[in-house]
């Protein structure tokens, strides 16, 4: 085994080769689609990420701006109902924001990080 051992390590890959694999892209792979990530992607992915972040964040504070007072209906099981669903929206667009924070930052900080990496 030691006499095996030392064989394959001195067949081992040449040095050039671990460059060249180090040169790969970053791919990412969504099922059968493949995109290459490039700074430029990256920053286009984290302006979307910046503006969804934005419109879910307008579209909460127009929801909470509502006042529950006029809220008008038949009886008191579907104002209850009509509460309930409107705080589930709140949560939807709140947390939505946030993670649209979250993704933009990594995306902003990713294109750094491989601009980094071409230079």
């Amino acid at each position: 085994m030691i006499t095996t051992g030392k064989l394959l390590s001195a067949s081992s890959m040449p040095m050039e080769a671990d460059e060249e694999l180090k040169e790969e892209t970053r791919v990412f792979k969504f099922g059968e689609l493949q995109v290459e990530i490039t700074p430029q992607k990256a920053n286009i992915g984290a302006v979307i990420g910046l503006v969804f972040g934005i419109l879910s964040w307008e579209l909460a504070q127009g929801i909470q701006s509502i006042p529950e007072s006029s809220l008008e209906y038949a009886n008191d099981n579907a104002l209850l109902l009509a509460k309930s669903l409107r705080a589930a929206l709140l949560a939807v667009c709140f947390s939505s924001a946030f993670l649209s924070a979250c993704t933009t930052v990594a995306l902003f900080l990713l294109a750094r990080q491989l601009k980094s990496k071409e230079d």
